[in-house]
């Protein structure tokens, strides 16, 4: 009952914002997934998702064909997604099919099935299609340079060379966890003969076009449902911080250990892995053989897990989203966003990392702030007055909640963390104890020191903004010099002085010096 008062109140708030919300059903080989994005500020969020397992590219006929089986669950989980669809108001709904659809022969009768049942018509995306969106899905939520993008799937592989952050080159390859499952794997576990095989053929599969890409270096970005697992399982076994997968760098010790304790399993132990569950436990050894190979071929020791793929990609393309941008520019439509969602002044924000940035420049060389602590600053600055939307009194460590979990693309991990604590520190709290130890292996002790002196400039941004200060240092580079360009009349709080001397000084050393005020 509980459950279904809560599926009522979601589908009431969804409604209530259907003209700024857009639908996405992805049929994949493997699992499909329908996701409500709420758009703002040319960025997208997910505020809806539900998924079937209908397992489409499940035991083909010996041309390739689609099962009737498997049609006839692919089709009821589309009635199903077309009836949420309807009942939570949604205006526009884009659906796609990818690999299962588009190598089976029938795959055009499924398609029109689909169509006569549920009366939604699927668009099956080519391979270089499906790697294009999930380029997209990347570039909306990472500053993207040279990269190669990965979408593992159920029935295929898509790779997008990117460089200088735009799509160079694109191949759809069949090597799918849940089509290398059935192919290679006839015992649960695998016995090594099986493993051996299913290696050789990855690595030769990918060697060729590797080799077509030209030279990296690259860094490699996982998107897909067998990476996100592969990171929950690792969240959940090292017991990080985070919850949230998306920034997690996924490394090759990750990788290798998971094989390593997942491989000795039969599917049924394999399920109960946090992270791991029903939907992957059959196919997820053969998405690690996949993956270890790829790090190997592309020399590198890690995947950056994003929470972005493909249904995003969708989203943004339908949205005119201008992409790639810098990760400044990503920030900043994800803090608009916000803004609408939770009803804070972003213009105030816009004020106060303006100060924030000044006093930034003039204090850097002396602890080392650098583009990403900038940044960190800026969404901080930007965010600070998020928590008044909970609750005004205690509002900076609402604010510094938010900015932990909801999506601020363009950041890394440490970047969110460093921006969620500054806004924290804001109001001169101190930093509470666990954070020590609560947030490694993300940050360290010299980060938990750059927290509170960003917590300070934002803390004097935030005073002084009204003002227009001007900054700069005096006697030596031992004092603050400040000078103001707003009128005269301009009001600032009483004791504004002792209250900007307090965090100059205890964080940088320094006396503040006013020019005049």
């Amino acid at each position: 009952m509980q459950r279904t008062r809560h599926a009522a109140a979601d589908r009431d708030r969804l409604r209530n914002r259907a003209s700024r919300t857009l639908g996405v059903i992805d049929i994949g080989s493997n699992t499909a997934r329908f996701v409500v994005f709420e758009v703002a500020a040319e960025t997208v969020r997910a505020i809806y998702e539900t998924k079937d397992l209908p397992r489409l590219g499940l035991a083909p006929g010996s041309d390739g064909r689609l099962n009737e089986e498997a049609m006839a669950r692919g089709v009821t989980t589309v009635r199903r997604f077309a009836r949420i669809n309807r009942a939570l108001g949604i205006s526009k709904t884009l659906a796609v099919a990818t690999s299962a659809v588009r190598d089976a022969p029938n795959g055009p009768d499924f398609v029109r099935e689909v169509e006569r049942a549920s009366g939604v018509l699927l668009r099956v995306l080519s391979g270089a299609e499906e790697a294009r969106y999930g380029y997209l899905g990347a570039a909306g939520a990472w500053e993207l340079e040279n990269d190669i993008v990965l979408d593992l799937g159920g029935g295929s592989l898509q790779l997008a060379e990117v460089h200088s952050g735009a799509l160079r080159n694109s191949v759809s390859l069949p090597l799918g966890a849940l089509r290398l499952s059935q192919r290679y794997f006839e015992h649960d576990p695998p016995k090594r003969r099986e493993w051996d095989d299913l290696r050789t053929h990855v690595r030769t599969t990918l060697a060729s076009v590797l080799e077509a890409f030209g030279g990296g270096p690259y860094r490699l970005v996982g998107i897909g449902g067998t990476v996100r697992s592969l990171a929950r399982a690792s969240v959940a076994l090292r017991e990080y911080p985070l919850r949230r997968v998306h920034g997690y760098a996924l490394t090759d010790h990750d990788v290798e250990a998971l094989s390593e304790l997942l491989g000795e399993m039969p599917a049924a132990k394999r399920r109960a892995v946090p992270g791991i569950g029903g939907d992957r436990a059959d196919i997820v050894l053969a998405g690690i053989v996949v993956l270890e190979e790829l790090v190997r071929a592309v020399k590198v020791d890690r995947i950056l897990v994003s929470g972005t793929g493909i249904r995003e990609g969708i989203a943004f393309e339908a949205i005119g989203a201008k992409l790639p941008a810098p990760a400044d520019v990503l920030a900043e439509r994800s803090a608009a966003a916000a803004a609408q969602s939770f009803a804070f002044r972003l213009d105030h924000g816009r004020e106060v990392a303006a100060t924030c940035q000044a006093l930034f420049d003039v204090l850097a060389p002396r602890f080392e702030g650098g583009p990403k602590e900038a940044r960190a600053l800026r969404v901080a600055a930007w965010m600070h007055d998020a928590g008044t939307a909970i609750d005004l009194w205690n509002h900076a460590h609402h604010s510094a909640y938010l900015i932990q979990n909801y999506p601020i693309w363009g950041l890394d991990q440490r970047e969110v963390l460093l921006a969620s604590m500054a806004t924290y520190l804001h109001e001169g709290d101190l930093p509470p104890s666990e954070w020590k130890k609560g947030f490694l292996p993300i940050i360290g002790p010299p980060d938990l020191a750059m927290a509170s002196r960003l917590g300070a400039i934002l803390e004097v941004a935030e005073l002084l903004s009204p003002a227009r200060p001007r900054f700069g240092l005096a006697a030596g580079g031992r004092a603050l010099a400040l000078s103001f360009s707003a009128p005269a009349d301009t009001t600032l709080p009483p004791r504004w002085v002792e209250k900007a001397r307090k965090p100059m000084e205890r964080e940088f050393g320094l006396e503040v010096r006013p020019r005049d005020a």
